[in-house]
């Protein structure tokens, strides 16, 4: 996934919550500056970065590239 497709999944999950970049900034203690160069892909702590999906609901899973995963129960 490549930084641009991160913050696009943030801004969708954002979205899905009902919530402003203002109040996901809150949140997260940051600024909404920060929460809006997140979702263009700009540069962000990680830590920042995993919250902001944490807040909205979801879960990071990292996985080796090339691997082959299966879901099941869900």
């Amino acid at each position: 996934m490549t930084p641009t497709e991160f913050g696009h999944a943030v801004r969708h999950a954002r979205e899905e919550r009902g919530l402003h970049q203002a109040d996901l900034a809150e949140r997260l203690g940051v600024t909404r500056m920060t929460v809006s160069r997140l979702e263009r892909g700009g540069a962000v702590s990680m830590e920042t970065a995993i919250r902001a999906l944490s807040e909205c609901g979801y879960e990071v899973l990292v996985i080796p590239k090339f691997s082959r995963v299966s879901i099941e129960g869900r």
